[in-house]
């Protein structure tokens, strides 16, 4: 018994059309749900801050000269609050006093979980930060240290706490 069927070049053009159409289908549903879950973007208006650039190369070298450092002296994590210790110091080692330091932790990929904080002087260049609502994990920490003269020390480091 001869089957009646033969395959001809429409039918090879409808299997190699149905074959991309169907890469074609499935590339766009991963990428539809990609770009919905993280779209590539953790600044807001990443174009902008790219042309004040020479401005944030300026500011990092008015900073370098300042001379100072900053550390993240200790964390801890108990009940869902994170409490942050930060020491300044300066380029003699001295602590610096009276800073007004500010703050955002941070997420690396969620901008829903930002906490902004604000630091209080516990001891001679020791800056403490209470937040509530923080669950163990990876963090970033941008702060903002100022003195009374307007000088500006920004810091920005990844933590985890446990």
């Amino acid at each position: 018994m001869q089957s009646s069927f033969r395959l001809t070049g429409r039918h090879v053009l409808a299997i190699v059309l149905a074959f991309f159409l169907t890469i074609i289908a499935a590339n766009t549903v991963f990428i539809t749900f990609a770009v919905k879950s993280f779209p590539g973007e953790q600044e807001k208006k990443s174009y902008l801050q790219g042309l004040a650039f020479n401005d944030h190369l300026k500011a990092q070298k008015a900073q370098a000269a300042l001379g100072w450092t900053a550390e993240i002296a200790s964390t801890k994590l108990a009940d869902a609050r994170a409490e942050l210790d930060l020491y300044f110091a300066s380029s003699t080692a001295t602590p610096i006093v009276n800073l007004e330091v500010t703050g955002v932790l941070a997420r690396l990929a969620d901008d829903d979980n930002d906490h902004s904080i604000t630091f209080e002087q516990v001891t001679a260049g020791r800056y403490r930060a209470i937040v509530d609502g923080v669950e163990p994990g990876v963090w970033r920490l941008d702060a903002t240290a100022k003195n009374q003269r307007g000088d500006v020390f920004a810091l920005e480091k990844r933590l985890t706490l446990e």
